[in-house]
């Protein structure tokens, strides 16, 4: 598990896009699982908070300006998100540790589904296998009684079965 990174934006980018108030910086802090970002509400009484798990996050894209950059995440089921105010060095460095994370949470998710399914597919195996063997061997005693299996046969296809 690594250590929550934490970023600010700049005061003077965020001025040039209209946000006047010093006391307002968006904050985004990453951790292992997940993307918080943080911006002080134009009342300047509480904080915004919006935390998405990477396993939901699509992408996270760089918009370049002259000055500065807007950095766009892409969730599922929500609209996407824009923060201003990052330096065009920092918010590359934040698309990249977001694209890291998004890939191990998606493999881990992938990992995690395809685990389930075959735990489900092997239960259901040994569930309904365990009938259908019995069924096999009845159905092969019958014939051996009948006489239209021999001993032998009977044996080779008793193990055939229990394999």
């Amino acid at each position: 598990m690594t250590e929550e990174q934490k970023f600010k934006s700049s005061y003077f980018l965020r001025l040039l896009s209209g946000d006047y108030n010093p006391f307002t910086p968006n904050v985004i802090i990453i951790d292992d699982n997940h993307l918080e970002y943080r911006r002080r509400n134009w009342y300047l009484i509480s904080v915004d908070t919006e935390n998405l798990h990477f396993q939901n996050v699509t992408g996270v894209s760089v918009d370049k300006h002259l000055f500065g950059a807007t950095l766009k995440v892409k969730s599922t089921g929500n609209d996407s998100i824009f923060i201003h105010g990052f330096w065009k060095k920092k918010a590359t460095k934040i698309k990249d540790i977001c694209s890291k994370h998004i890939s191990l949470n998606a493999q881990r998710g992938t990992t995690e589904a395809m685990a389930d399914a075959i735990s489900k597919a092997v239960g259901q195996a040994n569930a309904g296998g365990g009938g259908s063997v019995a069924d096999e061997l009845k159905k092969m005693k019958e014939l051996l009684d009948s006489g239209v299996l021999s001993q032998e046969e009977f044996d080779e296809q008793k193990k055939r079965i229990m394999l």
